[in-house]
């Protein structure tokens, strides 16, 4: 006999019951409601908005919504499936294929995490365009970017840059290879009462602005650095498994003495223990000390996947 699945509306109310019982949800915050990769999908609740990443190779089937659409109705939610098809592809101009998405969802809305503001959208990606599991590490910058000149690699929507600029940074530099995410990064900063004039912001590849970087002899006290594992631009193309090494020395030599590196990648085939293998490898001995990234924020539960999980540590130069 074939086992019975645990039902989606099941495992979705098992989640809410216990994050309530750790904290209580706020309105219009930001929260990881389920991430065990076993169940085939991921439920982060950003505001008003249930996003479902939706990680089955077939379509989620009329009774899978009705079940999310329950829940989400009885918690005042509006609900959004995207169905992670050829992931880390991007969508290609395929935003409203394989998304499903109550009637009253709008394509943009703005949610908060911890303090800072953030623009959602439904037709940008594969993501809204927060990744949570980031949440504490945005946090840990805010807390340690005082007086600190700033560098955000392959900066996305600028989740990190914002949050340095509000933690009182120098100087914040934003690098993304995307016009549009720059854009919206600034849309974000403004979200803060944070003038983007005031910073600076690079439309080029990391490892090229890095190099450029160098050559001028400019360096920074916290580099972040949250490279796909797979990127293509006009004229490069970026696989961490081959180029991670470059990108090492590349900021090693931009890095301020004292300075730190916070990196973080979800690459599958790789451990943290494998990541860090990479980085002594690379680096000279003895010139750098490895600490832990954050812990966690309590809304995480413990995973028996390892599947895609955001992996990483903070890299001090001596």
């Amino acid at each position: 006999m074939q086992k019975t699945e645990i039902k989606i509306y099941q495992l979705l109310t098992e989640r809410w019951n216990h994050l309530k019982a750790l904290l209580m949800p706020k309105q219009n915050q930001c929260y990881r409601l389920l991430h065990d990769l076993k169940y085939g999908f991921q439920a982060d609740i950003y505001g008003q908005t249930l996003w479902i990443y939706w990680y089955k190779n077939s379509s989620p089937k009329d009774a899978d919504v009705l079940e999310i659409s329950n829940f989400a109705e009885e918690h005042n939610l509006q609900y959004v499936i995207r169905h992670m098809i050829n992931r880390g592809t991007g969508v290609g101009g395929k935003e409203n294929l394989d998304l499903i998405k109550s009637n009253q969802q709008p394509d943009q809305w703005i949610a908060a995490e911890i303090q800072i503001q953030f623009q959602l959208r439904t037709n940008a990606g594969f993501s809204p365009g927060l990744f949570l599991d980031q949440c504490n590490n945005r946090k840990w910058v805010l807390e340690n970017s005082n007086n600190k000149k700033i560098l955000n690699l392959f900066s996305y929507t600028s989740g990190f840059s914002v949050a340095a600029a509000i933690g009182k940074a120098n100087s914040v530099t934003t690098v993304d290879a995307s016009s549009n995410f720059l854009n919206w990064s600034k849309e974000n900063f403004t979200l803060n009462n944070l003038e983007p004039e005031n910073y600076e912001f690079f439309v080029q590849d990391s490892i090229l602005f890095l190099a450029g970087s160098e050559k001028r002899n400019r360096k920074w006290d916290l580099i972040i650095c949250d490279p796909p594992s797979f990127g293509r631009t006009k004229t490069t193309l970026w696989r961490i498994e081959k180029d991670l090494p470059d990108l090492i020395l590349k900021m090693w030599s931009c890095l301020e003495i004292a300075g730190q590196i916070m990196f973080t990648c979800n690459y599958e085939q790789w451990t943290l223990l494998d990541l860090e293998i990479v980085f002594k490898k690379t680096l000279p001995a003895g010139n750098f000390s490895i600490t832990p990234l954050p812990k966690k924020t309590i809304d995480f539960e413990l995973s028996e996947s390892t599947q895609n999980l955001t992996k990483g540590f903070i890299l001090t130069k001596l």
